[in-house]
């Protein structure tokens, strides 16, 4: 039985992003989003949780949209808490919308899921068409390692679709379970021993696979990982890191929108 939002409704972000400036924002606890920063054409959105965490029962929607011609990057101030549950989960739904000749980095911490904790997530993102850039990328953790909590949680679900000019080009339906499914989380085709899970998605963005495989390498090559490279669509890519410890994944991501950013 799913508990009751103990903030008594849902927690609502809702923003519109023309070139240069916000043309709409409203939000409702625990949602706060800061005065934005301007660097390289990006307008840079801070998105502050102002609570210790996701706690049972909480329930969240987001809903982006940037206009045509919009440059924006979304961060986050620390990782995202996912706190223990007796019972019950958190979800959250976004709806993300990037006009033509609009580009998104949507980036944030990694997520650290408790003992016992559950979250589902879900994300839709319309793409204009092939003018329209996105650059997304979600971290996650086993869970509190040091603590010995690695693969501790209940549930961890995340869904993602991505569609460009109405078509569908992306669809991922990451569920882990380790307290339900008969399945060893750190073994081989799972985690292989890794703590942490990095996922980058590229899309319509400039760039070859040879070209990249030749820049993640330069940056992972001295590194404890394993990492993939795929193309779907055309021309979209999708990058998979696993690592101990988020540190390197936070270097990716920093370094991939630093590339990007510079095409």
């Amino acid at each position: 039985m799913m508990q009751a939002n103990p903030f008594g409704r849902t927690s609502e972000l809702s923003l519109v992003l023309a070139p240069g400036k916000m043309r709409h924002l409203s939000f409702t606890a625990p949602f706060k989003v800061l005065h934005p920063f301007h660097q390289d054409g990006f307008l840079q959105i801070m998105v502050v949780k102002v609570s210790a965490g996701l706690m049972a029962g909480d329930r969240q929607s987001i809903a982006i949209t940037l206009e045509p011609g919009a440059k924006a990057e979304f961060l986050s101030q620390s990782y995202e808490k996912i706190h223990q549950m007796a019972e019950g989960e958190a979800i959250r739904e976004g709806v993300v919308t990037v006009g033509r000749d609009a580009t998104l980095f949507y980036a944030p911490l990694p997520v650290l899921p408790f003992a016992d904790s559950a979250f589902r997530s879900a994300f839709t993102i319309e793409l204009a068409d092939e003018t329209s850039r996105l650059f997304y990328s979600d971290i996650l953790a086993c869970g509190r390692a040091a603590r010995g909590e690695r693969f501790a949680y209940r549930l961890y679900r995340s869904r993602v679709r991505i569609k460009s000019g109405g078509n569908l080009i992306y669809a991922d339906n990451f569920r882990f379970a380790p307290q339900e499914d008969d399945v060893d989380c750190e073994g081989f085709t799972q985690y292989e021993g890794y703590t942490h899970l990095g996922n980058y998605l590229l899309c319509h963005f400039p760039v070859s696979e040879e070209a990249l495989r030749d820049y993640l390498h330069a940056t992972v090559a001295e590194h404890d990982c394993q990492a993939g490279l795929t193309c779907f669509g055309e021309g979209n890519l999708c990058v998979k890191i696993l690592a101990n410890g988020s540190e390197l994944l936070l270097t990716v991501q920093e370094a991939l929108k630093d590339f990007l950013r510079h095409l």
